[in-house]
C-alpha cells in the first residue's frame, strides 16, 4: 500500500509542476503585453517585428503542402493552420517557399510550385490589407480600445514590409533565387484559382 501512496504523491507533485510551469508561462506572456499595451501602433508593430516575428515565422507551412491540402482537403487544412478575425469564412496563413526574382520594375513575382493547383504570386509593390496582421496570429483585437488601432496595425506592418524586406531585393538580380515567408488569405467556400502572397521575410537562395 505505502507504494502505491508514494507512487500518488510522486504524480502529483509533477502535476503540479507542470501545471505551475505552464501557469508562468503564460503570465509572463501577459506580463509582456501588458508592458506594451501603451504603445502606440507603429511602436507595437517595431516590438512584433523586432522581437517576435523570426520565432512566429517558423510555424509557416511550405507552400506546396498548403497547395495540395487546399486542393484535397481544405477543411483539415483551415482547421489545422488557418487563423480568423472573429466570425468570418475569411482565415489567414503563413506560407514559405522559393521563387525566382523579377524584372526590375516588376508588381509581383511568379511562384511556381511542380504540379500546383492555384497560382501564386508574391507581392513586391502594393502591399495592403490585413494578411500579415492577421497570419502572424500576434495582434488580439480585444487588446485594442477600438477597431481603428487594430486596423492601424495591418497599416504599419505592411510599412515595415516595404521598408525592411522588400528593399532587400534591390540587391538580388533578376533570375536569382530567394526564400520567402509570408501571409495569404482564402475564403473557406471556393478554392481560388490565384492567390497573393505578402513577403513577411526575404533572403537570397545564396
Amino acid at each position: 500500500m505505502n507504494k502505491y501512496i508514494k507512487i500518488t504523491i510522486l504524480s502529483l507533485i509533477v502535476i503540479v509542476a507542470l501545471f505551475n510551469t505552464f501557469y508562468f508561462e503564460k503570465l509572463d506572456a501577459k506580463k509582456e503585453r501588458e508592458s506594451i499595451k501603451d504603445f502606440n501602433p507603429k511602436e507595437k508593430a517595431e516590438y512584433f517585428w523586432d522581437n517576435k516575428r523570426d520565432d512566429i515565422l517558423k510555424s509557416a507551412i511550405d507552400l506546396k503542402l498548403f497547395d495540395s491540402q487546399l486542393a484535397d482537403n481544405p477543411e483539415a487544412l483551415i482547421r489545422q493552420y488557418g487563423k480568423a478575425v472573429g466570425i468570418t469564412s475569411k482565415y489567414s496563413f503563413l506560407v514559405k517557399g522559393v521563387a525566382m526574382q523579377a524584372a526590375p520594375d516588376a508588381d509581383e513575382i511568379p511562384v511556381t510550385i511542380t504540379d500546383g493547383h492555384a497560382m501564386y504570386n508574391l507581392q513586391i509593390k502594393y502591399i495592403f490589407g490585413n494578411a500579415a496582421r492577421d497570419a502572424v496570429d500576434y495582434f488580439k483585437i480585444d487588446e485594442f480600445e477600438n477597431s481603428m488601432d487594430f486596423n492601424a496595425m495591418s497599416t504599419e506592418l505592411n510599412r515595415l514590409i516595404i521598408q525592411r524586406e522588400i528593399v532587400k531585393l534591390d540587391s538580388i538580380q533578376p533570375g536569382e533565387m530567394i526564400h520567402f515567408i509570408g501571409a495569404l488569405e482564402i475564403y473557406s467556400e471556393n478554392k481560388p484559382s490565384q492567390i497573393a502572397i505578402v513577403p513577411l521575410k526575404i533572403e537570397a537562395a545564396r
